[in-house]
């Protein structure tokens, strides 16, 4: 089936699938005007018409650079935006998108209303004047896998902080953080090779988050103590943009980035952060000595997965053999990855064995490439309602909804 697109008038980063709705696949798509008014559209795949169909559009206070929506059903119209407010500074903010609230019977606001109804900021998320400044922009702002939505975390380059968010507070301060150094056991964040690059938080152990490193290092830290837990040195040969969790196989990892890389990592086999390691760490190199290498943590690497930088890569949360990436060079990419899912080996009959004791179903690699996008890609999103549905979009605005290929759903099913 060939894709479905639905245009915004502007330059657009941010996607976000309404994670609390599993009846509906609807989507959140928000607008990267610096200087003209901003927009959060929530839009809907019509399986009767195949359309992506606008359901509402507000008003986004400034330029958004981040999207999460809250992933609890209880709180499906939850949402939290990481904006740049005019240049000035980037904060993360805790909004309600009333059209997915039950609870809200008005009607929701559609395009081309004037003026469009502005979203409701109940919490604002700002990194000290102190902070900010010495550890730079804020970067992402990710839900912890609670029963209640009540903390979040933001990552600036040189910092993660954790923060609560059922105080009652509209300006509360972080009740933890952790710098980019003492998160990688390095004596300093080393300048912008030893910034944060990317974060994750670990749903099957509510208190880890990933992080991956500008110089190409991952480390998990527990966000009760805000200290590192287990390091993979040199995980990459350059920066790590993108890190994601396997939703149904614990310590299952998997990292991409600049190196055009993507590599599926057993955290089990890691190497555990102890204070003496830390210390260890922290002391000068000695001159000529080889960098540590990540070990036999690495169950899988794929190579060449985008021509240009890896933007993201998301797991399917129901059939984890299937991978999504995107990238730069404005391709989106279909991965089968059975050796390292949680998915019993393919019950294909036996002619289709190849020879070699391997069936075509379990084989790792490249399922389909998708080119219907014109400039870089910056989200992908699977479809909270539809396992077989997933949607991208391109920095030029276009948002693409597509469907895992026929014969790759049947191999999987039968």
């Amino acid at each position: 089936m060939a894709a479905v697109s639905y245009e915004l008038k502007s330059q657009a980063r941010c996607l976000a699938a309404v994670e609390g709705d599993s009846d509906r696949s609807r989507f959140l798509v928000s607008t990267l005007n610096l200087r003209a008014p901003n927009e959060l559209h929530v839009v809907e795949f019509s399986e009767d018409t195949n359309e992506l169909l606008p359901i509402a559009v507000y008003a986004a206070p400034h330029e958004t650079w981040g999207l999460a929506a809250c992933p609890l059903p209880a709180h499906a119209s939850k949402l939290l935006a990481v904006l740049n407010d005019n240049g000035a500074a980037h904060y993360a903010a805790l909004t309600s998108v009333p059209v997915l609230d039950a609870d809200d019977l008005g009607a929701p606001p559609r395009a081309g209303a004037t003026p469009l109804a502005p979203l409701p900021e109940t919490v604002r998320l700002v990194p000290s004047a102190g902070s900010g400044a010495a550890h730079g922009l804020l970067r992402h702002a990710l839900w912890t896998p609670s029963e209640d939505a009540s903390s979040a975390v933001t990552v600036q380059p040189g910092a993660l902080c954790l923060w609560p968010l059922d105080r009652g507070d509209g300006t509360p301060s972080a009740s933890a953080s952790c710098t980019a150094a003492a998160a990688f056991g390095a004596p300093t964040p080393g300048g912008p090779d030893g910034c944060i690059e990317s974060a994750c938080c670990d749903l099957h152990h509510v208190h880890t988050i990933a992080l991956g490193s500008a110089a190409g290092a991952i480390s998990t830290v527990d966000l009760r103590t805000m200290k590192a837990a287990v390091a993979l040195p040199n995980a990459h040969r350059s920066c790590v943009r993108v890190l994601a969790y396997n939703p149904n196989r614990p310590y299952a990892l998997l990292s991409a980035g600049d190196d055009g890389a993507m590599k599926f990592w057993d955290l089990r086999r890691a190497k555990a952060i102890t204070d003496a390691a830390a210390a260890q760490s922290a002391a000068p190199a000695a001159a000529g000595a080889a960098p540590a290498a990540a070990g036999g943590a690495c169950m899988l690497r794929l190579g060449g997965v985008h021509l240009h930088w890896t933007t993201c890569a998301l797991f399917n949360r129901f059939h984890d053999q299937l991978v999504l990436t995107a990238g730069t060079d404005a391709a989106v990419k279909l991965w089968r990855v059975s050796s390292v899912s949680s998915a019993p080996p393919s019950s294909e009959p036996l002619d289709a064995d190849d020879g070699d004791g391997e069936r075509d179903g379990d084989k790792d690699g490249l399922v389909r490439s998708l080119s219907e996008h014109d400039e870089s890609v910056y989200s992908i999103v699977w479809s909270a309602a539809d396992a077989w549905l997933f949607a991208s979009l391109s920095l030029d605005g276009k948002l693409c909804a597509h469907y895992v290929p026929a014969a790759e759903k049947y191999r999987i099913l039968l």
